[in-house]
Parts: C-alpha cells; sequence; structure tokens
C-alpha cells in the first residue's frame, strides 16, 4: 500500500506544478498539465489545493488556485465543500492580490450556487465585518459586486445589507479605490432595486462620482458606467436630477485638462441618455444647456499637438471628444422632434461657423453632418440655403480641416440637397484643383485633399463631365507615382460610381489594368475596374475576373468580395454568354455564402479548459481564468462574414438580371444557400437574403412557361419570411425581394399576384411578425423603420394593381387598376394613421397612399367616399403642410377616379379646395390645392377659374402644371379674356422654362396670339408682370404678337 502524503507535501507538489504552468515554455506546460491532471486526481489532490489558496506565496499561484478549485467544484468530497466557504473567508482575511482577491469572489459566487445560503453566510458574515474596517471596505464592496454578477437573484435577501455598504463605500472620501468599487458594486445591484431607492441613490452617486474623477481619473472614467447603468434599469429615475446629471457631464466633457479617454467616455453618457430619454430634456427645458455644454468640445481650438484622429496618419480609434460631441447630437436628431431641434441649435452654431477658430468652423460643420440622419428633411424643408451657405464656405476655407469636415457633411447631406448641392460642388471643384495641386504632374498626397475632391466629384455626378479634362490628368499623375496610387484609385472609384458615362482615355484603363496585375494597390485596381465595368474596361474584366479568382483562393474575404463585383461586371458583359464561366465562380459565390465554421483550437495548450466540472459541462470562461492563453475564438456572426454574405447576395441579385437562363441549371443550390442565411443571427443578412430570393423567383423564367419547384420555393419562402422575420430590418429586405418580382423583367405569375397584394396588405395593417412586436414607444430608430417598411410596401401596391390588371385578375380590368378587395384591407389602418395626432409622417403618408389607390380604384372608389369624405375634411385642416399638401393630393386623385360622384354630395372636393385657395399662400399645397380643384368634375367654372388663375403661378410641385394649364386652355378664349394678365402671368414661367410638353405648350401659345390681338392693353400688362427674365423669353417665342404692338 503507498504511503500517504501529508497535505503540506501534496500542496507543495502542486504548487510547483502550478509555478511549471506559469513558465514561458510549451513543452513543460504540456508535461505539468498532465502531471497535475493526475495530481488532483488523487484522494489527497483537492485539499492540498486548497492548502495552495491558503499558503501560496505567489499571488498568481494562489489566483490559479481558486480558479481550479471553482471549476472542479462538484468533483470535490462532501466534508471538503462544507469547509471551503471557511477557507475561503481564511483566504480573502489574508489576500492582498486584487486579481486573486477577483478570483476568490468567483469561488464565493460559485459555492452559493452550489450549496445555497448555508455556504453562503460565512463569507457574508466576512463581508459585515470588513466593512467596518476601512483597510478591507474595498475588497469587501467588490466580493459583493462579483457575486450580484454572477449569483444575483440567490443574494436578494441581503439586498438591504449590500445596499447599507455601498452608500457607506459612496461617503469614503479620499480614498478612490474604495469610491470606484463602491459605484461599480452599485452598478451590479441597480436591476433590484426599487425606483424610489433609486432616485434617492443618485444625488449621493453623482456626488461620489465628482470626488472620484478629482482623486483618480482612469477609474472615474469606468466608474461613469454606472449612470448608464440608471438609464438602463429605469430611466425615469434619472429624469428628477438630470441637470446636475447633465452639469456632471458636460464639465468633464468640457475640460481640456482631463485626458481625452474620460472626456469621450461622459460625452458617451450624453449619447446614451440622448437615446433613451431624448424629450425628458425637452420637457425639463434642458436641451439649451445640453447643447451650449456640447459646443464646447465640438468646437474646441485645433490642437497641432494633439491633432483629431482624422488629422494625423494611424489617429483612427483614438479617443476624441470633438467626434463624442458630434455623436450626441447624432443622437438627439434622431431622438427629437427636427424643428424643435434645430430651432436651439443653428442660432448657436452661427458664432462658430463664422469665426475665427478653424476648430469652430469645423465643429459647426461637423455638427451639420451629425443632424443629416435625423434631420436631413427638416434641413431641406427650411434651412437649405442656410446649410449650402456653410458647405460653400466650408468648402473654400484656408484651414485643411476645416474643408475636410465639410467634405464629410455634404457626403451625408448630398441626397437631402439635391440637386442645389451640385453648384455647390462645381464652385468648389476649381479651387480644389488649383490650390491643391501646383500642376496636374505633381499630385499631393496628402488624404484630406482627395477626400474633398472624392466627395465633390460624387456630388456632381453626371455634372462632372466639364470637369473631367482637369480631374482626369491629376488622378493620372497620381496612378503614376507610387505614393498617390492609393488616393488616385480611390478617387477614381468615386468618380466610377457617380458619373454612369466616364470617357477615360486608354492610358489611364492600362495604367489601371497593370496596376491589377499585381503589387500593393492590385485589389484596390480590381475593384476600380469592376465599378468602370464593361463600357469602359470591356473585355479587360475577364482577365481582371481571372485574376481575381486566383487571388481569391487564399480565402481573403476582401479578395472575395472584388472578386465577386467583377463577376457581376462580367455578366453585364456577357449577359447569357457567362454560362461557360459559371462552374468555376459559383463555387466561390456559394462559398461567399456559407458560415465559416469554429476555428480549430490553437497550438498552445489551453490547459485550464481540461480542469471543468465534467458532470456540468464547460463553465464559461472568466477574465480572470486566463494567463498568458486566450480561449479558442468562435466564428463571428458578424464581422467579416456579414459583409461579405451580403456582397455576395448583391453579386447573385446582378447574375440572376443579367444571365437569366444560363443560372436555371444552378437555381437548387443557390437556393439552398439562401435558404440558410434566412436564418442567420444579422437582420441585414437575413434582409439580403430576402431580396435575393425575390431574383431567384424569377430567375430566366419566360413570361409563358410556369414557375418551376425552384421558383416556386423562392417565392414560398420570400413570403414566409416576410410575414415571420422578427426585426423590421430583415423585413425591409423581404420587401425589397417582392419587388423584385414585380419589377420587369420578373414577369410574375398570375397566381402569384393575389398572395403578394394580401402580404403587402398585411404589412400596412401591422400583421407581421416584426410589426406585431411590442418596441419601446421611444425608440425613435425603430419607429422611423417601421414607417419605411410600410411606406415601402405602399410603394409596391400600385405595381400590384397594374400586374393584375394586365393578366385580368378579378376585381380589376375597365378602368380599375387595383381590387377593391384589397383597399377595403388597408382602408381602416390607413384612416386610422391619416388621423394619427403624434405623427405627421404617418399622416402625410397615409394621404398619399389613399390618392395614389384611391384614383387606381376608378369608378370603383364611389363606395368608399361616405368614410374618405369626412377623413380628408379634417386633413386638409392639419397643421403640418406636408399633410395637407398630401391630403389635397389624394382628393384630386380620387375626384378624378370618380367622376361626378361629388354632385351627389358624397365628396365635397370642389368645396375644400376652393375654400381652401382663399387662405393658402404660395408653394406646395397650393400647387396640390389646384391640382385637385381642376380634376374635379361639374365643377361650376365660373366660379373656379377666378380662383385658380388668383393662385397661379405653379411654384413648386411641377407635376401640377400641366393638368392645371390644360384646364385653362379648356376654359376657352371666351372666358379667359377677361382675367388677360393674369393668364399670362399663369403660364408664362412654364412657358419660358421649358416645362411643359411640346403640344401644350403650341396650343397655349396660340391661344396667347389669339388673346393679344384682341387685348393688346391687357396682354402687355400680362408680360409686364413676369420676371424680366421670363418676360423675354416669352417675347421671343411671341414676337409676332409683342413686335407688332
Amino acid at each position: 500500500m503507498a504511503a500517504s502524503v501529508s497535505p503540506k507535501m501534496a500542496a507543495a507538489t502542486l504548487e510547483q506544478l502550478l509555478e511549471e504552468l506559469l513558465e514561458p515554455d510549451s513543452a513543460k506546460i504540456r508535461q505539468a498539465s498532465e502531471r497535475l491532471r493526475e495530481a488532483l486526481m488523487e484522494p489527497d489532490g483537492p485539499e492540498a489545493l486548497a492548502e495552495v489558496l491558503r499558503g501560496a506565496e505567489r499571488p498568481q499561484i494562489r489566483h490559479l488556485a481558486a480558479v481550479l478549485l471553482r471549476r472542479r467544484l462538484r468533483k470535490f468530497p462532501s466534508e471538503l465543500i462544507d469547509r471551503l466557504p471557511h477557507v475561503l473567508v481564511e483566504a480573502l482575511e489574508r489576500e492582498t492580490d486584487s486579481s486573486s482577491r477577483g478570483s476568490l469572489a468567483q469561488l464565493g459566487a460559485r459555492l452559493l450556487l452550489l450549496g445555497g445560503l448555508k455556504f453562503w453566510e460565512p463569507v457574508e458574515k466576512w463581508i459585515q465585518e470588513a466593512a467596518k474596517d476601512p483597510q478591507k471596505m474595498e475588497v469587501a464592496l467588490r466580493l459583493v459586486g462579483v457575486a450580484v454578477g454572477v449569483a444575483g437573484p440567490a443574494l436578494s435577501g441581503f439586498s438591504p445589507a449590500h445596499l447599507r455598504l455601498c452608500r457607506g463605500g459612496l461617503r469614503a472620501r479620499g480614498d478612490p479605490k474604495t469610491l470606484g468599487a463602491a459605484l461599480g458594486t452599485l452598478g451590479a445591484l441597480l436591476g433590484t432595486l426599487r425606483a424610489p431607492i433609486l432616485r434617492s441613490l443618485l444625488p449621493d452617486v453623482l456626488e461620489a462620482l465628482q470626488e472620484l474623477l478629482s482623486l483618480d481619473e482612469d477609474r472615474g472614467a469606468d466608474a461613469l458606467e454606472i449612470l448608464d447603468e440608471f438609464l438602463e434599469v429605469n430611466p425615469e429615475s434619472v429624469i428628477p436630477h438630470l441637470r446636475p446629471l447633465l452639469e456632471l457631464c458636460l464639465q468633464v466633457a468640457g475640460d481640456e485638462c482631463r485626458g481625452d479617454g474620460v472626456r469621450v467616455r461622459a460625452l458617451g453618457t450624453l449619447t446614451f441618455l440622448a437615446q433613451k430619454r431624448p424629450k425628458a430634456l425637452l420637457r425639463g427645458g434642458l436641451l439649451p444647456l445640453l447643447l451650449r455644454g456640447l459646443l464646447v468640445p465640438l468646437c474646441a481650438q485645433i490642437q497641432p499637438e494633439n491633432p483629431d484622429p482624422e488629422e494625423s496618419w494611424g489617429g483612427e480609434g483614438r479617443p476624441c471628444p470633438r467626434h463624442g460631441a458630434a455623436q450626441v447630437l447624432d443622437a438627439l436628431a434622431q431622438g427629437l422632434p427636427p424643428e424643435k431641434l434645430l430651432k436651439e441649435l443653428l442660432p448657436l452654431l452661427e458664432g462658430p461657423a463664422r469665426g475665427g477658430s478653424a476648430g469652430g468652423r469645423k465643429g459647426a460643420l461637423l455638427a451639420l453632418t451629425a443632424l443629416a440622419r435625423g434631420c436631413g428633411p427638416a434641413l431641406r424643408r427650411r434651412y437649405v440655403g442656410v446649410v449650402l451657405g456653410a458647405l460653400r464656405a466650408g468648402l473654400g476655407d484656408p484651414d485643411g480641416a476645416v474643408r475636410g469636415a465639410a467634405a464629410a457633411a455634404l457626403r451625408e447631406l448630398r441626397e437631402e440637397l439635391e440637386p442645389e448641392v451640385a453648384p455647390v460642388a462645381a464652385e468648389a471643384l476649381p479651387r480644389i484643383l488649383g490650390e491643391f495641386w501646383d500642376s496636374p504632374n505633381s499630385p499631393s498626397p496628402d488624404p484630406k485633399s482627395w477626400f474633398v475632391l472624392e466627395t465633390l466629384l460624387e456630388a456632381l455626378g453626371e455634372g462632372v463631365q466639364p470637369w473631367l479634362p482637369q480631374v482626369l490628368p491629376r488622378i493620372s499623375a497620381a496612378l503614376e507615382a507610387p505614393a498617390g496610387r492609393e488616393l488616385g484609385l480611390s478617387a477614381l472609384h468615386a468618380l466610377a460610381c457617380s458619373c454612369g458615362s466616364l470617357p477615360l482615355p486608354p492610358s489611364i484603363i492600362s495604367t489601371i489594368s497593370a496596376l491589377a496585375r499585381g503589387g500593393e494597390q492590385q485589389l484596390q485596381a480590381l475593384e476600380v475596374m469592376a465599378a468602370l465595368g464593361p463600357a469602359q474596361v470591356g473585355e479587360g474584366l475577364l482577365e481582371a475576373l481571372q485574376v481575381g479568382l486566383g487571388l481569391a483562393e487564399s480565402g481573403d474575404s476582401d479578395a472575395t468580395r472584388v472578386t465577386l463585383a467583377l463577376l457581376a461586371a462580367v455578366s453585364e458583359l456577357l449577359g447569357e454568354g457567362t454560362a461557360p464561366l459559371l462552374p468555376r465562380v459559383l463555387p466561390l459565390l456559394q462559398g461567399a455564402l456559407r458560415p465559416p465554421p469554429a476555428l480549430p483550437p490553437s497550438d498552445a495548450p489551453d490547459w485550464l479548459l481540461g480542469f471543468h466540472d465534467d458532470e456540468e459541462g464547460a463553465e464559461p470562461m472568466e477574465e480572470d481564468d486566463v494567463i498568458e492563453w486566450a480561449e479558442p475564438e468562435q466564428a463571428e456572426v458578424g464581422g467579416a462574414f456579414s459583409g461579405l454574405a451580403e456582397a455576395a447576395l448583391g453579386a447573385l441579385g446582378e447574375l440572376v438580371e443579367n444571365c437569366g437562363s444560363a443560372l436555371l441549371p444552378h437555381l437548387e443550390p443557390l437556393l439552398a444557400a439562401i435558404l440558410d442565411l434566412t436564418q442567420f443571427p444579422q437582420c441585414r443578412v437575413r434582409g439580403a437574403a430576402y431580396e435575393a430570393l425575390g431574383s431567384l423567383s424569377c430567375c430566366g423564367r419566360a413570361p409563358q412557361t410556369g414557375p418551376s419547384p425552384a421558383h416556386q420555393g423562392a417565392f414560398r419562402a420570400l413570403l414566409e419570411g416576410l410575414r415571420a422575420e422578427p426585426e423590421v430590418g430583415g423585413a425591409l429586405g423581404a420587401v425589397g425581394g417582392v419587388g423584385r418580382i414585380l419589377q420587369p423583367p420578373g414577369h410574375a405569375p398570375p397566381e402569384w399576384l393575389e398572395p403578394i397584394g394580401r402580404a403587402l396588405c398585411d404589412v400596412i395593417v401591422g400583421q407581421i411578425a416584426c410589426l406585431r412586436a411590442n418596441g419601446d414607444g421611444d425608440d425613435e430608430e425603430e419607429t422611423s423603420q417601421r414607417s419605411e417598411l410600410r411606406e415601402t410596401a405602399s410603394d409596391w401596391l400600385p405595381e400590384v394593381g397594374v400586374a393584375m390588371s394586365r393578366v385580368g385578375v378579378a376585381g380589376t380590368g375597365r378602368g380599375v387598376s387595383f381590387p377593391p378587395r384589397l383597399f377595403r384591407r388597408i382602408l381602416p389602418s390607413l384612416l386610422a394613421a391619416l388621423a394619427d395626432p403624434a405623427h405627421p409622417g404617418a399622416r402625410s403618408w397615409a394621404g398619399a397612399v389613399i390618392g395614389q389607390l384611391g384614383h387606381a380604384l376608378g369608378a370603383e372608389a364611389t363606395p368608399f367616399l361616405p368614410d374618405l369624405g369626412p377623413a380628408f375634411r379634417l386633413a386638409v385642416g392639419d397643421a403640418d403642410p406636408e399633410v395637407r399638401a398630401n391630403a389635397f393630393y389624394a382628393i384630386g386623385r380620387i375626384g378624378e377616379a370618380v367622376g361626378h360622384a361629388h354632385q351627389e354630395g358624397a365628396w365635397p372636393g370642389a368645396e375644400l379646395c376652393c375654400h381652401a385657395l382663399r387662405g393658402e399662400g404660395p408653394g406646395r399645397v397650393r400647387d396640390n390645392i389646384l391640382g385637385a380643384l381642376v380634376r374635379q368634375r361639374g365643377a361650376p367654372l365660373p366660379q373656379v377659374l377666378p380662383l385658380v388663375l388668383g393662385a397661379l403661378p405653379i411654384s413648386e410641385d411641377f407635376e401640377e402644371e400641366e393638368p392645371v394649364l390644360k384646364f385653362l386652355l379648356g376654359a376657352g378664349p371666351d372666358m379667359l379674356l377677361p382675367h388677360l394678365p393674369k393668364f399670362v402671368g399663369a403660364v408664362g414661367p412654364g412657358l419660358a422654362l421649358q416645362r411643359l410638353p411640346p403640344e401644350l405648350s403650341q396650343s397655349l401659345l396660340a391661344l396667347l396670339r389669339q388673346m393679344g390681338g384682341a387685348d393688346p392693353r391687357h396682354f402687355r400688362e400680362g408680360v409686364a408682370s413676369l420676371d424680366p427674365a421670363h418676360a423675354a423669353i416669352l417675347g421671343r417665342m411671341l414676337d409676332d404678337v409683342i413686335g407688332g404692338q
């Protein structure tokens, strides 16, 4: 029988093994791991491990002993488990190392989970005794924080005692360690506390944070997270203390003597506040305070010794208070009514925008950039002149940092500001070209200058053509110089994406082709070739595709993405002639659609993973478990794969469009790959997969042939996904997939149209999974996405109706291009949206949809008039001009559809229009009233004509100009002659600016000649009322009339 080994001897052996495990020698680690495994299997191994916990000299060894005890707890004899709480208390009393204390806390929490409160009571007793000793309070607080984080519900009975402990820690003035521990532990406890207690705690928390930040900035930055936790757990508890919270965070954020890290952390709290409770800032009158405070970091002086990240090479990722302040504005822009935010903010920006500080001018432009997502439409409606002026000044600023900020603002706001933004870009481009380069052959490698150039090229779009003779030589020179190639290729890529017809000289194509064959910029050059497409590169794309396929064999995701873009371009070049290439390229496409497997374990042994409790399975690794080795990573659900999958799905859509029947033999495996991605964790990938299903549903199918099983499978999966998708982002992709079926050359089979129509109606009425789910009522982004989803679905409904009437689906035809049964299905939801007092966007949308579909109903709209009439009587008096404009749009379209039904009293169209014209000023609303009025059949002409002429000319909505002028033309010269000056003023602008169809222009000119000859004096009076430029053009058109006078 083997001699018994004393616990102290066994402990010494274990301690030596653990020492060897810390050596940087893989062979020693493997050997020690095996011996440690054997030692722990011995009867005295667990006791020895407890002895090591109490007596080892090195803190790293004590730390590992605690980790091993925790992970093998269920394997130990019950006698040892019963004694472990006391061993733990003894170790806590002696321990001085923070890492070891953390692992002891984890062990205590594990004991609590295993044996309940009887195992925790000795530890809790030690905590309460330690709380009386200032030297031990920090340890007690951290122990409670860790235990609550791991086993919170089991400790609920001790919450009052732990709360008293935290309150005591918050009063530890001058002791940053205890203050930090108290704030961290309180953060773990917040979820267990009632709202009144939370409200009472916040003043003490703010005072403790102020103290901690003055003592230890790094600890204070970490402790600020507790404010985020208050907002997460119970935002309402913060509302009574918003002012001191804002003052604290703004004071930290604006203090340039502090480090950037803590300043950005304070701004992060303000961003979270703006996301969670933006309207509380309005109700409390605190928005001006916040905005003024944000301007301090936002418009701070530019420090050459500490430049913003974008102003220096390699600066990306560095914390920047200026950017942090812009992020707060971005959150406010998405959470507050745009008009209220802009009314407060824009006057504050005027001073910095025009001041002598480059930092102030840059900050004002960054503010515009931050406002783009949430306030873009409002900026367009009311402040377009101010914004364009700011962009014009910024792009011409002498400071490069300001020009870069102006370019960033232009890039974000470009879509909202089109077409007015193009002249601003055209004005700035010569200055950029002239100031940044001495000559075409000396390109500047300054990336900011190139960024500005790229932005201007994108803003100009097709309007860049006159500037190409100056731009292309500079790009060409950059491509020839090694230092400028990356920047030149990037600018050329921007040019290719924004300008459809790009006449590049052969020398540039040759240079790009040479760069694509090898070198540092090879992949970038291939991407540029894909963007230029067949019109520029021609058959050179085939060689580029072969090069890309070779690069993609390495498995690099960027190489694969670029190669897929090349494949899409080649399919556009060859069409169905792409078929011979498909056997080689489709495996790459399918591979890009397949999520990667989990990564294999590292060669370096993570020995600790082998020591978990086999009965429970591997316990999740804690941070304190790992000393020098990381746990093997699993494949990311996002990261590179999600972007690659989206690119592959986009390329597949282009292949379907370009290759047609050539893809038919490959539909089944492609469909299987896409169906897998409809279950992917990220909704963006699911959305892209649904769009691809829409493409596959009609891939290569001739109109006269029925859908194959693969087509049917894709279509069925798409509609099922639309109804079952849990997130709005994914459902938006599914609606996009439905749109792909409806748009040419989709040729949707007749039997699919009714299910498509019902599915889109279900979106509008909210009968799909993501809309039935109860979202956070204050989540503005979620609300915006839901609105976008309904709007997108309603955009496709008219197309469904047209397709139904084309193939003769029941309920359509003979002037009816939308089935009444579908309109009846969605009308209650539309009427509810039209009356929604809280959301003017919803009211505006509902009015437009009712008008569009009501017109498509034709005479079948008549039965719905009793419901529609009262709703529109209210809508035309709406305070929001866009709602009023769309209401009159609908009145006009429905009146045109139902003919003379308004004479029977069911449709008040003419009455509402006549009344509104007397009070509405110039603008889109009045234009829509005019369009609506002239569409009401049977309206009394003698009463209507003076009203129409008095409200002309059309000033904004020029779609209404043609029907209104046709109405006047139909009135005839006898009725128009008494109103000749107004008639000339009404038709003059449209004729002078050539906005009208040629036939209508000729008819109006003929009428003007006739009436001008009949009443020359009043005719000249009408011409004199026009803008001088318009009058001159009209004079040349009617020279025979005016010249003879």
